[in-house]
């Protein structure tokens, strides 16, 4: 699971290069250069962000597995955990 999402991370890494690089390559350096700053400046959130989110899926599903009665309990704190843990948008502020 975590290699799974490791890879899909680092697709969608390199998709957004090429975005910066189409964007370089139609005359838009300017944009080009804005939308890498801010790959580079969100990527470490970003990361951190998802394995925290992958690390409390996890234990949720071995809180589960033990107790299956847990069940109403384990997904309410899974929608915590997402609404949570999603990535912040630039107007939301991290609590």
């Amino acid at each position: 699971m975590a290699d799974q999402v490791a890879e899909d991370h680092d697709d969608t890494v390199r998709a957004a290069h090429h975005v910066a690089d189409t964007l370089e390559d139609h005359g838009h350096r300017l944009q080009a250069g804005e939308f890498r700053a801010v790959l580079a400046h969100n990527h470490a959130g970003a990361v951190l962000l998802s394995a925290l989110r992958d690390v409390c899926q996890v234990v949720l599903t071995a809180i589960e597995a033990i107790d299956p009665v847990s069940g109403t309990m384990v997904e309410e704190l899974r929608l915590e955990v997402d609404k949570r843990l999603e990535e912040p948008h630039p107007a939301t502020p991290i609590p």
